[in-house]
Parts: C-alpha cells; structure tokens; sequence
C-alpha cells in the first residue's frame, strides 16, 4: 500500500509539451538529433548521386540536369524512408520540403522499380547508404 508512483519519461514529456514548456535538456536532445537526421540524408544524397554516375547508361536518369538532380533527390528520399526508417516528416525537413513532398518522392520511386535494372540500383544504394552510415555510427534513434 506504500506504493511509490514514480514518473515515466513519457508521462513527463507529455506533461512538458501539454503545459508548453520544455525542458532544455529536450531542446538539445531534438537538435541534436535533427542534425544526425540531416546528416544522414546529406550522406545518402552523394551516395544517390555519385551511384547513378557511375551507373551511367545502364539505369535510365533524365537528361535534363534540373530534373536529374530532382531524380536524385527522390531516390535519396525514397532509400532514407525504407533503408534508414526515417519519417516522412524528417526527412523532409532534413531536405527542406514538405512530408506529402517526400510521399510523393516515395510513391514514383516505387512506381519505377518495376524496371529490373533500376531496382537493383536502388538496392545497391540502399545497401551502400545503411552500412554508410552504420560505419560513420550516426545516431538518430533518439
């Protein structure tokens, strides 16, 4: 009956985002993370890019640069999402877009792996962009 009640982290977090007040230990926590995130992204963006030059013929890139760098981002979006189980709201603020943005990303990513050749490039970049950042130990699992 001398039952002592002692406050789960996520009660008190509750509480702190209820009443508005955040403790500075959470701000920094947030930030920290958020700057993994970004990191990471950053990361699988060059893996995406300099993959697809190498690449070169054998998977089909737009010709246009506007919209070869636009390609580039939506398979980074796309390898963030299911190689790195980020959500769509981080990754879209690590790539300055929208979540619905980075849905959409997703959504032609995954339209167009029913081309042999670009699944497997993605693949590659999936699984070169895990070990990556395993290997640089960025953490962002808060």
């Amino acid at each position: 009956m001398n039952e002592q009640r002692v406050a789960s982290p996520v009660a008190t977090t509750f509480h702190q985002r209820l009443n508005h007040t955040p403790s500075a230990g959470w701000c920094i926590e947030r930030a920290s993370r958020m700057s993994d995130i970004r990191k990471s992204c950053r990361i699988v963006q060059l893996i995406t890019k300099e993959m697809a030059l190498v690449a070169g013929e054998r998977i089909s890139i737009r010709a246009e640069r506007r919209r070869s760098v636009s390609h580039y981002r939506q398979i980074a979006m796309y390898v963030c999402h299911v190689s790195l189980q980020l959500s769509l709201s981080e990754i879209g603020l690590a790539f300055g877009r929208d979540r619905t943005t980075v849905a959409y990303s997703c959504r032609v990513i995954e339209d167009r792996r029913d081309d042999r050749a670009f699944d497997e490039f993605v693949a590659a970049v999936e699984r070169l962009a895990y070990n990556v950042i395993i290997a640089a130990e960025v953490r962002y699992d808060g």
